[in-house]
C-alpha cells in the first residue's frame, strides 16, 4: 500500500459521462491485483475532503489506469484536471478477485461496474480460461467495448434489455464454472438469484461509499452470512470482492 502524489500521464475522454486517468509508477503497478482499488483526490481542491475509491481499470507497461464516471463534485474535479497535474493516490487497497485456471468463466458488468474487468481479463486470458463477457448499460454512453456482448435498456447498442436477462438465457444452455460481476446492487442481487439456479460460483465486487478505505471507520459495513451467522464485513478491507451467495442482499 502506497501514498503517492503522481502526475497524470494520460487523460482519455470517452464521452461526457466517462473518462480514463493514467499514472506511471513501477512500485504501485507491481503490487496491483484485479479487483483492488485506489483512493484518488485532486490535492488542489479543498472539497470534498476525503479521496474517492476507484477500481483498477488496467495495468500496462507499469502504468495504472482508472475508468471514472462523472457523478458528483469529486469526480467532476478529477475530470477537470489536465495531463501533467498531480493527483494523490492511496493504494492498492482491498481484496480482489480469486483467479482460476483452465475454467469456463462468465464476466458480467453493469455501467461503471465495467471498470475492474479489463485488468482481470488479462489475467484470466493468461491463465487460459474460456471467457464470455456480458455488459449492460442504460444507453450507448455506458458501452465501452464492441468486443463484449452488450445490452442497453434503450436498445441503442447491442441487444435491448437487461444484462441479467441475457445471462439467464446463456446459462440455460452453457455450463460455466465461475461468474465475476460488478455493477448496481439490484443487478448483483438478481444475478445472485440466477447463478444459484445453475449452481455457479459467484464473485461480486461491490460499489459503495467509503470514507477511510482501510477498515477503520466502518462506514462501508455490510451484512454477510459466515459460519451460519450474520456478521458485518467492511467492503474496503474485507472486500470489495465477496462471495455473492453470502451477502445479505435484502438487509
Amino acid at each position: 500500500m502506497f501514498y503517492k502524489l503522481l502526475p497524470i500521464v494520460e487523460k482519455e475522454l470517452i464521452n461526457n459521462k466517462y473518462f480514463i486517468l493514467t499514472f506511471s509508477n513501477y512500485e504501485m503497478a507491481d503490487q496491483c491485483h484485479p479487483g483492488q482499488f485506489f483512493r484518488l483526490k485532486n490535492p488542489q481542491q479543498n472539497f470534498p475532503i476525503l479521496p474517492r475509491p476507484f477500481s483498477i481499470y488496467n495495468i500496462q507497461n507499469k502504468q495504472i489506469s482508472f475508468l471514472i464516471k462523472i457523478v458528483g463534485e469529486s469526480t467532476k474535479n478529477l475530470f477537470e484536471t489536465k495531463t501533467g497535474e498531480n493527483i494523490s493516490l492511496h493504494g492498492p487497497l482491498g481484496n480482489g478477485f480469486e483467479l482460476v485456471k483452465n475454467k469456463k468463466v462468465l464476466i458480467v458488468s453493469g455501467g461503471i461496474g465495467y471498470a475492474p474487468f479489463p485488468f482481470l481479463l488479462k489475467k484470466l486470458e493468461k491463465a487460459k480460461d474460456e471467457i464470455v463477457f456480458f455488459h449492460g448499460g442504460k444507453g450507448s454512453k455506458d458501452i465501452f467495448s464492441t468486443k463484449v456482448i452488450n445490452f442497453t435498456e434503450d436498445g441503442s447498442v447491442g441487444k435491448k434489455g437487461l444484462v441479467t436477462d441475457g445471462v439467464e438465457q446463456f446459462l440455460q444452455k452453457n455450463p460455466v464454472d465461475v461468474v465475476y460481476a460488478c455493477g448496481p446492487q439490484m443487478m448483483l442481487k438478481k444475478l445472485t438469484e440466477i447463478c444459484k439456479q445453475f449452481n455457479v460460483d459467484l464473485q461480486v465486487s461491490l460499489e459503495t461509499i467509503m470514507a477511510c478505505g482501510i477498515g477503520t471507520c466502518c462506514g462501508c459495513a455490510i451484512k454477510v452470512m459466515e459460519n451460519g451467522k450474520m456478521v458485518y464485513k467492511k467492503v474496503c478491507k474485507d472486500g470489495p470482492v465477496f462471495d455473492g451467495y453470502k451477502i445479505a442482499w435484502n438487509e
